[in-house]
């Protein structure tokens, strides 16, 4: 009997990992792959994201292992840019990172084991069930391993299996499979003329949605394009290949090379309407719909919330109260941190489903430092304004700045 299981170690659920077990906790950790094992993304971690890493001794480590990024750029569809330094305030690192993944969760799981966490590879776990009554009830986790049925016990169990739903969906936490947005990127090496910028682009991608040159060294870069509509006909090797052909993106490409196949992948970013715990569990990063709907960006989430996740399980097993109430005060601690955010995201991919709104937004934002800073701080997953932002609004203050 463990006392917590952990299903999934990716980024969220090996930052749960470590959190509860540097604390004394009996951890077991478990996936379905062996590791190193890669994870198509978009390999950016933003400053939040950092944040968690260093407090968890990792980021001098990943710095060596990856690129650090010290401004961030966004192209309106009619080609014109604006730009800023990567800083958020209040303590936050003054620089973002691109790590590739197949780096990036290694790292993070081996630091949960170091905190002393069990982790069992090549788990396919495809049960999720409570079995007894009040104190003493537990978690049984049941799945097979190498052709053999497996099954683990605990107290709690945290959910960190990202955009796969099937589990959840028959753990009845999920009614039905959500909706998703779809990604696809691919590797370049060669390029010339990189710089140390994060680049979204709006030029030559699908709205809403845009595409990124995130740079892994001073001459390669994942490249890559999100479609952020819930079209079941959307084919993100489609959009990828289209905004490839952009003039923008041929400019930047020419003399380079594709290193490894363009994939493919879903991504849950419905948050502000998915569960966020079952009986005895809690659910952690993508699982619970956190993905940023405006970036496509989630690995900051999985850490913020597994780290959120580990103090209410931490809790939960120090006052041995697994009641509904403690349940929720975890759901209560996700909304009151992304709540706005996720809100005022949506608001605004909305009305930047437009290319008159984005090419007018981009050249406000060259106008006004507020504005800049506010599109920045969005971007890299801040605190937004509460305010919607409308397209009249956007106009009024053009008017105002002309």
């Amino acid at each position: 009997m463990h006392d917590v299981a952990i299903i999934g170690a990716g980024p969220g659920g090996s930052a749960t990992a470590h959190y509860l077990a540097q604390r004394g906790v009996d951890v077991l950790l478990v996936d379905k792959a062996d590791f190193p094992r890669d994870k198509t993304c978009g390999d950016g971690l933003t400053p939040r994201a950092v944040s968690v890493l260093q407090d968890m001794g990792l980021v001098e480590d990943l710095r060596r292992a990856g690129y650090i990024i010290r401004r961030f750029e966004v192209f309106a569809p009619n080609g014109h840019a604006t730009g800023d330094d990567v800083v958020l305030h209040n303590g936050m690192p003054d620089y973002a990172l691109v790590v590739p993944r197949l780096i990036l969760d290694n790292r993070i799981r081996q630091r949960a084991v170091q905190s002393g966490a069990r982790f069992e590879p090549r788990v396919h776990v495809d049960a999720v069930r409570v079995e007894g009554l009040d104190s003493a009830a537990y978690v049984e986790i049941a799945g097979e391993r190498d052709g053999r049925r497996v099954s683990f016990r605990s107290r709690l169990a945290v959910i960190a299996t990202g955009a796969n739903t099937g589990l959840l969906v028959r753990a009845g936490i999920l009614r039905a499979q959500p909706k998703v947005i779809v990604a696809a990127r691919a590797y370049f090496e060669h390029i010339r003329g990189l710089t140390d910028a994060w680049t979204l682009r709006f030029d030559g991608a699908p709205l809403p949605g845009y595409g990124w040159v995130f740079p892994i060294a001073s001459d390669a870069a994942n490249i890559g394009v999100g479609y952020f509509k819930h079209d079941r006909r959307a084919s993100a090797l489609g959009f990828f290949e289209l905004f490839r052909r952009s003039p923008a993106m041929q400019r930047l490409l020419a003399g380079a090379k594709q290193a490894g196949p363009v994939r493919g992948y879903p991504l849950r970013e419905d948050f502000l309407t998915s569960p966020t715990f079952g009986e005895r569990i809690l659910l952690v990063g993508e699982a619970a719909g956190l993905v940023n709907p405006l970036t496509g960006e989630g690995i900051d989430y999985a850490l913020e919330s597994g780290r959120i996740a580990a103090d209410h399980t931490y809790l939960m097993l120090e006052r041995g109260d697994f009641t509904l109430q403690r349940h929720t005060a975890y759901d209560r601690a996700l909304r009151e941190r992304f709540q706005a955010l996720f809100e005022f995201c949506i608001w605004v991919r909305a009305w930047c489903a437009r290319p008159v709104a984005l090419n007018m937004l981009v050249a406000m934002a060259n106008r006004r430092d507020d504005l800049r800073r506010r599109l920045t701080s969005v971007v890299l997953g801040g605190t937004p304004v509460r305010r919607k932002p409308t397209i009249g609004r956007v106009i009024r203050a053009l008017v105002r700045q002309g």
